[in-house]
């Protein structure tokens, strides 16, 4: 019930977002997307424990494919908060989990609120396309090389970045 609700609450914010068409207040934003960084971090643990205990194995190089989330890498605007959860969104897409889906779309419902916010707010700033300069074919050949590997390395990741995002939301006002 509580994903449910979840869900609900969360395809209620996105079509508030894309209403009447007038800008939205920063509170607003990132009051949305503070809810969905939770509701995405919540799921993303729960993929995590249902991976088998043989896909928490690691292969060496496989992390150079993926942002860090190390805790002391500073989150650099709204720009690169957009880029990334591209990033994370095509590399969820890449990973074809039937389970990941809602993950996937929670992504792109981030993504989308903040690229109407970039947009709306940042002047001269182009959204960057993800996909573009081959990433989504790497992604691909990530997994189709790496296997099970890359499921827990990037949902730890995507969890690294979403919990560092949620104690920056204040870099939603930089361009």
């Amino acid at each position: 019930m509580d994903c449910s609700m979840a869900l609900l609450v969360s395809s209620l914010l996105a079509l508030f977002s894309m209403g009447a068409g007038a800008s939205l207040s920063l509170d607003i934003v990132r009051t949305k997307v503070k809810f969905l960084a939770q509701t995405m971090v919540y799921r993303t643990q729960l993929e995590i424990k249902k991976l088998p205990s043989s896909s928490n194995l690691v292969i060496d190089g496989l992390e150079l494919f993926f942002p860090a989330a190390a805790g002391d890498q500073p989150i650099e605007g709204l720009p690169s908060i957009v880029e990334t959860m591209g990033f994370y969104q095509e590399l969820l897409i890449s990973l074809d989990m039937a389970d990941l889906k809602q993950l996937v779309e929670d992504a792109s419902t981030m993504r989308g609120q903040l690229e109407n916010w970039m947009m709306s707010h940042c002047p001269g700033r182009q959204q960057k396309q993800t996909g573009e300069g081959g990433l989504e074919e790497a992604l691909k050949d990530s997994v189709r090389k790496f296997g099970l590997s890359v499921s827990p390395v990037a949902l730890n990741r995507l969890k690294g970045y979403l919990d560092r995002l949620l104690l920056n939301l204040d870099q939603l006002r930089y361009c």
